[in-house]
């Protein structure tokens, strides 16, 4: 389903650093799901992802060396009748912390070959 897709994306994302003027949380990309069907995301060189909670509330993600993250896309959710939700994230300014370091974040957003038929589970 996926082995040599070429509708697999790597992206690289380039957040500037922070001057210090910046408002603590405010947003640098807004919540949003990804469309694919995971998103495999070496942990970032600098904290700034956070996930959404079931309750609402929001989740620092670890940005510590080594770490994956992987996030469940919009293909996955509804093949699986929701099974696996979405998952919502976005990247903010933390709360008392500016950063002279440039942000950068290489997600892989993992998508099933053009041919590949996904069908919404009954659910």
């Amino acid at each position: 389903m996926i082995n040599n897709t070429p509708n697999t994306l790597l992206r690289v994302l380039h957040y500037p650093p922070l001057t210090g003027n910046e408002e603590a949380g405010a947003i640098r990309a807004a919540a949003h799901e990804d469309i694919n069907l995971l998103t495999i995301l070496p942990a970032a060189n600098e904290p700034s992802l956070e996930v959404q909670c079931q309750d609402d509330s929001w989740l620092d993600v670890p940005s510590d060396f080594g770490n994956l993250i992987i996030n469940i896309g919009d293909m996955l959710q509804e093949v699986s009748g929701r099974y696996f939700p979405s998952t919502t994230h976005r990247v903010v300014n933390l709360a008392g912390k500016t950063s002279t370091k440039s942000c950068i974040s290489l997600p892989l957003l993992l998508h099933p070959r053009s041919e590949v038929i996904r069908k919404t589970h009954p659910g």
